[in-house]
C-alpha cells in the first residue's frame, strides 16, 4: 500500500467488505492463518495501522515493533515472561513495546485494530 494522504473512514458496518488479505502460517506452525487489512501506511513505512483477525490460537509475541492493538471481538490472555496474566476482551486496549516477550493465547477467535510503530 502506497501513501495516500485522504481522509477516510472505515465504517464498523464495512468491516468485512474491506480487502482482507490472507496470511498463512509459517511452515511447522500450528495455528490457522490469519487475515490482515492494512488501512493506512506513512510514507516512509515506520508507521501502520489496520485489523487483523484469526481463529483461536497460541503463540510467542516477540515483535520487533511497537504496537497498540484494541481488541474488537473475541478473548486473549496474555503471559508475560515473569508469569503475570493478562487478560483482555472487547474494547480492551493491549499496548505491547518494542522487546517485549510474552505468550499470546488466543481462546477464541479474535478481531483487533492495531497500529504500529517500527524505529529507525
Amino acid at each position: 500500500m502506497s501513501y495516500d494522504p485522504s481522509i477516510r473512514v472505515i465504517k464498523a458496518s464495512e468491516h468485512d467488505a474491506l480487502p482482507w488479505e490472507r496470511i498463512p502460517a509459517p511452515e511447522g506452525d500450528p495455528n490457522p492463518p490469519e487475515d490482515e487489512v492494512v488501512a493506512f501506511r506513512s510514507g516512509d513505512e515506520r508507521f501502520s495501522f489496520g485489523l487483523w483477525r484469526r481463529d483461536a490460537e497460541t503463540g510467542p509475541m516477540d515483535l520487533p515493533y511497537h504496537e497498540i492493538a484494541v481488541i474488537i471481538e473475541g478473548e486473549v490472555e496474555i503471559t508475560e515472561e515473569d508469569g503475570t496474566v493478562h487478560r483482555i476482551g472487547p474494547g480492551d486496549v493491549l499496548i505491547t513495546p518494542k522487546g517485549s516477550k510474552a505468550t499470546w493465547r488466543a481462546l477464541s477467535p479474535v478481531k483487533k485494530f492495531w497500529t504500529i510503530y517500527k524505529e529507525a
